[in-house]
């Protein structure tokens, strides 16, 4: 498949899988793990980062074996044309789907917090535009951007953290095991679909210049991911307590709005939502880009550039059908979060068929 989109290293699919999953913490996946764990929210936070690397291991030895190609022909060729849809099929149902949410969250973020009287379609609108760009212009562009904007990335939320350490009581964080041990790590598991993301590295493996640095990357990315979610949810249950921090409708946002620098620093949220702005634009940006080259293999198509525009068509028309925000939270807690455990077993499964049918680069080489 011919995409002539240049390759990025290391160090940029790192910094696109942390963007992906960091993005959730400006929305509302920190009061899931309060919800669950209570003052042991931050135990839950460190046994979903567990799980998810342990579930992320098989994807490094299935780059290895099929070099240069993306998660649709890994797909095709390690379990067949027709099963291999089905798998290929899966993921792109999963990633339309939690595009799609996550582009009507972000405008209900919006619209709660800053702009109260804009149009959903408006912002969404604004949204699929620089999708759209990111995913013409190809992965290089769109990492190495990302690349810059990074310290901006790390600094919404560290920054809104450190600045409401007066505000915190350790007592908050007792009982220790919070609703109890057994809690805490079934919750952790459950909730380890929330770094499912970390899979589309996968699916941009063909852009990556050394196969060996997929599961890299996509471990760096859930592990920070992990320990900034543990640290954000340790803070929240700190300053609000457990029971009001999970009723938070945005947690960070709502941390960020009791931040006080003095007389001539107020309203320091808008900042934040700046911040997260951009954050929440890279997440987009990379699954829809993901979502269009897996649909575009798939389809044995050369070129993915024909895909953006009705691909953002119908993202436009399915994000919009949700009645309200309520909807949109239900989805992503109740559906798209068990699910996303689903697309971490893809990689499992097709590293089996490839080691069964003797699908890969070894067997050609034997």
């Amino acid at each position: 498949m011919i995409r002539e989109e240049g390759h990025i290293g290391l160090l940029e699919a790192t910094v696109l899988v942390y963007a992906v999953l960091s993005a959730k913490l400006f929305m509302q996946a920190p009061g899931f793990l309060i919800d669950i764990g209570g003052p042991a929210a931050w135990q839950v936070a460190l046994v979903m980062t567990a799980a998810g690397l342990v579930l992320l291991l098989p994807i490094g030895a299935l780059a290895r074996r099929f070099p240069g190609q993306g998660l649709a022909e890994i797909a095709e060729e390690a379990a067949g044309p027709y099963l291999g849809s089905l798998f290929s099929l899966y993921v792109i149902a999963w990633l339309f789907t939690t595009l799609a949410n996550s582009l009507r969250n972000f405008t209900e973020v919006y619209i709660g917090t800053i702009l109260p009287n804009t149009p959903p379609s408006v912002l969404t609108l604004v949204a699929l535009v620089c999708m759209g760009y990111a995913s013409y212009r190809g992965l290089e562009s769109l990492g190495r951007a990302t690349q810059v904007m990074l310290p901006v990335i790390l600094a919404g939320i560290v920054l809104v953290l450190v600045f409401s350490m007066p505000r915190i009581q350790l007592s908050r964080l007792y009982p220790f095991w919070g609703h109890g041990l057994i809690d805490t790590v079934t919750g952790g598991i459950y909730y380890a679909g929330l770094a499912a993301e970390a899979v589309v590295v996968l699916a941009l493996a063909y852009s990556l210049r050394d196969a060996k640095n997929i599961r890299k990357a996509a471990m760096l990315g859930v592990a920070l991911f992990g320990l900034l979610s543990a640290l954000t949810c340790a803070v929240l249950v700190m300053v609000f307590g457990a029971p009001d921090a999970a009723q938070q409708p945005f947690p960070l946002f709502n941390l960020s709005q009791l931040v006080y620098l003095g007389r001539f620093f107020q309203r320091t949220e808008a900042l934040m939502v700046m911040f997260w702005f951009f954050n929440v634009a890279v997440r987009l940006a990379v699954l829809f880009h993901a979502l269009v080259v897996t649909f575009t293999g798939m389809l044995r198509l050369p070129y993915h550039r024909p895909i953006i525009f009705p691909m953002a068509v119908l993202l436009f028309a399915t994000s919009l059908l949700p009645e309200d925000s309520l909807v949109v939270l239900r989805l992503m807690r109740d559906w798209l979060t068990p699910s996303g455990l689903g697309i971490f077993f893809v990689p499992i499964l097709l590293l089996a068929l490839a080691l069964i049918r003797g699908k890969g680069v070894r067997s050609h080489a034997a």
